[in-house]
């Protein structure tokens, strides 16, 4: 019994250690908070795919994606062009880069380790209605 339970912990911290991070929203702002309630979004393959399940019509929302393991990493990736009303699904392809100033170059993604990354919503404001 006690070998059966240390190997299933030992088998849940390998396979944890393999996924991408999602930061929780850190905002004290309830109207932020209010719009962003309901997005969720994934990762793969470098594209993000958001669901809007909130009250509201999204008009701008950025993800910034950084690494765990390379500080000088980054990438956004801007939902804006397009309204993203309630219930509806979009795709966005993520645009990373590495280095600071003018160091700073576009990374292909077979360079990138998406088990190291670490996603947060950077922005989000609501559609305005006409």
């Amino acid at each position: 019994m006690k070998k059966t339970l240390i190997l299933s912990i030992l088998l849940f911290a390998g396979i944890s250690g393999y996924t991408q991070t999602y930061k929780p929203v850190t905002s004290a702002n309830k109207y932020y908070l209010q719009t962003v309630k309901g997005i969720t979004y994934t990762y793969k393959n470098g594209v993000i795919e958001v669901k809007n399940n909130s009250q509201y019509a999204i008009g701008t929302l950025s993800i910034t994606v950084s690494s765990k393991i390379d500080s000088t990493l980054f990438g956004i990736v801007l939902f804006e062009d397009d309204v993203l009303e309630k219930g509806a699904t979009a795709r966005q392809t993520v645009y990373f880069t590495r280095g600071i100033g003018k160091d700073e170059k576009e990374i292909p993604l077979k360079e990138i380790d998406p088990k190291d990354l670490v996603f947060s919503f950077d922005k989000a404001t609501r559609a305005i209605k006409k």
